[in-house]
């Protein structure tokens, strides 16, 4: 079975604040700056990222052509069963790509699996409970945003490989958390 791992980067341009539950939902307004995935079979483990203009409809489904399921943390576009909500990737892809991937793609969203456990915040709170380490521990979505609107004003690469590498990391702790999970 081929598994893809994904997770965005977004540059919010609407007119709500972070603190704000409409910030979330406003699925049209955060463009898609980095999509990462993670494809794993038997035999491979390939990573590909989509940067900025790169994230087509067309550059994304040739990224996860031939995948059986698609893991997110808090990525679903159809609500989850214990709470009722929609999460953040899927719906952002679906109003910027046209493409509604949990209906398209058998999906495993890591965030009611957690809240199952009683473990409940972002993807890094919920690491850090579990032990999990990271190498840019301080580093959120707000920075990403951040730092891509830095990279586009400045055209500075070394801005451009901070967020890459982010993102990288994000993806490949979605593995490192299902993993966690499983054991408990």
């Amino acid at each position: 079975m081929k598994v893809a791992y994904l997770d965005i980067e977004t540059n919010y341009i609407g007119q709500f604040k972070s603190d704000d539950d409409r910030f979330f939902r406003d699925s049209r307004n955060h463009l898609i700056t980095v999509l990462g995935v993670r494809l794993l079979d038997k035999d491979s483990d390939v990573f590909v990222q989509l940067f900025d203009k790169e994230v087509t409809k067309a550059n994304l489904a040739k990224a996860l052509e031939g995948i059986t399921k698609i893991v997110t943390y808090n990525g679903r576009s159809i609500p989850d069963p214990l709470k009722k909500r929609v999460g953040f990737d899927f719906p952002v892809i679906a109003a910027q790509l046209g493409i509604v991937l949990d209906k398209e793609y058998q999906h495993l969203d890591l965030c009611p699996e957690c809240w199952k456990r009683n473990l409940y915040g972002g993807l890094k709170k919920v690491e850090q409970k579990l032990g999990l380490r990271r190498q840019f521990p301080d580093r959120e979505g707000a920075w990403a945003m951040e730092t891509f609107r830095a990279y586009v004003k400045t055209g500075d690469e070394k801005l451009r490989s901070e967020l890459l590498a982010y993102n990288r990391e994000d993806v490949f702790m979605l593995r490192e958390l299902e993993l966690k999970l499983a054991k408990l």
